[in-house]
């Protein structure tokens, strides 16, 4: 034994809030912004769009980063040994 705590289960990576990454991809679909119609400031909604996507895809990593970060254990500076997946209660 290495005195390594051992963990129960397989501890997975892949987080509801994951889906919230697929938000920014949406720039990606080209045929829900290829127009003209409606104009912000002279630029045509393809591009005024686009630079919309811009605040809200960091927005949305934000939001997965913090909810998706393992929590320190209180007082010790230290990750528990479940990834802090349990939301911060003790066992």
């Amino acid at each position: 034994m290495t005195g390594l705590p051992r963990r129960r289960g397989r501890t997975s990576r892949w987080n509801a809030w994951s889906l919230l990454l697929l938000v920014p991809l949406l720039v990606l679909v080209t045929p829900f912004f290829n127009r003209m119609e409606p104009s912000l400031l002279g630029l045509p909604f393809f591009y005024w769009s686009q630079f919309l996507f811009i605040p809200l895809g960091v927005a949305c990593t934000a939001i997965v980063v913090n909810r998706t970060r393992p929590r320190l254990a209180v007082g010790t500076g230290e990750v528990p040994a479940d990834g802090g997946t349990d939301g911060g209660e003790s066992r």
